[in-house]
């Protein structure tokens, strides 16, 4: 869950960067909520109460606290927050550096930057992460340390945990365009694996931690080889 607060005290605003926010996450299928703030005291108490988010956009001019200190006493606590300053008045740009902000956007609010700020945020938290998967009704997100490979089985993708299976309909090559490559290497016309789950490499097959074997070929023997040799030196 991808957790967005915005914190703005003039209504016309608010409800418009709602708005944009809520149509860039259904359309990135991010699974979201979104907590909308009034001012920055209505914030404060949320914060205080353990409430944490992932991204915070903040109006820079609010009565009461503005969103300058806002952001200090955010960052007293939360190192890991995204910040997005919103605001009318430019001269508070370079304020932004103090808090370690993630932008600075002007209002009326750009739906394509803040589209792009969002996916990137999005993909840096959770994507090298998780892998997130439709299976049937259900939308799981699978932590990516937990796989071992992903395999071709009649028009289906089987995704090999370290403690069972799930399966869905997809492609590899769609797949491995949403992967870490550091991570998941192709090894066979049918198969990704993860490299960091295989503790021995042939010129034929991979054999992962939990005992499956897994075939390589020889189209991706080097590609494999060299990659599964890289890791060991990184781990070195």
């Amino acid at each position: 869950m991808y957790r967005v607060a915005l914190c703005e005290d003039e209504k016309i605003y608010s409800r418009a960067q709602t708005k944009i926010c809520r149509e860039i996450l259904e359309k990135l299928n991010i699974e979201h909520s979104i907590s909308v703030f009034e001012n920055s005291a209505e914030f404060q108490t949320s914060f205080s109460n353990g409430e944490r988010y992932d991204l915070i956009l903040l109006d820079i001019v609010m009565d009461g606290t503005d969103g300058m200190e806002l952001a200090r006493e955010i960052r007293g606590h939360d190192s890991e927050a995204a910040i997005v300053f919103i605001t009318a008045n430019p001269e508070f740009a370079l304020q932004g550096y103090d808090v370690n902000a993630l932008h600075y956007l002007m209002k009326p609010l750009s739906k394509d930057m803040l589209s792009k700020l969002i996916a990137s945020d999005y993909e840096r938290r959770f994507q090298c992460n998780y892998f997130i998967v439709k299976s049937g009704a259900q939308k799981l997100r699978i932590p990516t340390r937990e796989i071992i490979c992903f395999e071709t089985v009649d028009r289906r993708v089987i995704i090999t945990l370290k403690d069972g299976t799930v399966d869905y309909s997809g492609k590899l090559s769609e797949i491995a365009e949403g992967l870490p490559c550091e991570m998941f290497v192709r090894c066979h016309i049918g198969y990704i694996v993860n490299l960091k789950n295989i503790k021995t490499l042939t010129r034929t097959e991979a054999i992962a931690a939990n005992g499956k074997i897994i075939p390589v070929s020889r189209s991706y023997c080097a590609t494999i080889q060299k990659a599964f040799l890289k890791q060991m030196w990184e781990v070195c």
